[in-house]
């Protein structure tokens, strides 16, 4: 069975999602209410979760004003309410299932740290809808070096033999995914492809992952069949 690899974060857990919705607890019980244009600027300084914690910490710090130890403390708190705040997505789960009914094996392949990654696999119940899991933290290596895709290959039981790479993330899902020879599906988000990079196979354009994953699935079994 062909491994279909899958990012986590905002490929089939809409953590962007979840971040609006800390931020607005965590803006109306700091300042009595949400500012939009604040609201924003925290959205920036968070860079999907891709950005350096220490850049993005900093940026924290003078947008919401926060004492040094509030800034030391500020990526620990928004992990944790971005995680509390997570909630499944409509037909991320449904798929996962249609793709493994015909012949695929699901596997998360995702950078981050491994206690938060799993955190977000139990909360939305994925764990027995794919393979398994491999995080960049838990085997010193992150997206988009190839070596991530061979390990989760080797966890799985198999080979990167017709396996295909699901992610929103050109720089670390296309880019690895290319680097280790593999077709892939970008999860677009609404967003244009940056120029420079390996492009995608194919792309899935909806910006709601509920609608954009399944579609990537498709695009996929469309391929195999």
């Amino acid at each position: 069975m062909p491994l279909l690899f899958v990012d986590l974060d905002n490929t089939i857990s809409d953590r962007a999602s979840s971040l609006r919705r800390w931020i607005t607890t965590y803006l109306t019980e700091r300042y009595g209410e949400a500012d939009p244009g604040l609201a924003a600027e925290i959205v920036r300084a968070d860079g999907d979760g891709l950005r350096d914690k220490g850049e993005a910490a900093d940026d924290l710090a003078e947008v919401l004003g926060l004492t040094p130890a509030e800034r030391d403390g500020i990526i620990a708190v928004l992990r944790a309410g971005t995680l509390a705040a997570l909630q499944p997505t409509p037909g991320i789960v449904e798929a996962l299932d249609r793709a493994s009914a015909a012949g695929h094996t699901p596997f998360i392949v995702t950078n981050g740290k491994v206690s938060q990654q799993e955190g977000k696999v139990a909360r939305l119940g994925l764990a027995d809808h794919v393979a398994g899991m491999v995080v960049s933290e838990g085997v010193g290596v992150r997206k988009p070096d190839p070596e991530i895709f061979r390990i989760a290959a080797g966890q799985a039981g198999d080979t990167l033999e017709g396996a295909w790479m699901v992610g929103d993330s050109p720089d670390a899902d296309i880019a690895g995914a290319a680097a280790a020879g593999l077709p892939s599906v970008w999860i677009a988000r609404g967003r244009p492809y940056p120029a420079g990079l390996p492009r995608p196979t194919h792309v899935a354009e909806p910006a709601d992952i509920g609608i954009a994953f399944p579609q990537a699935v498709d695009l996929i079994l469309d391929r195999s069949r």
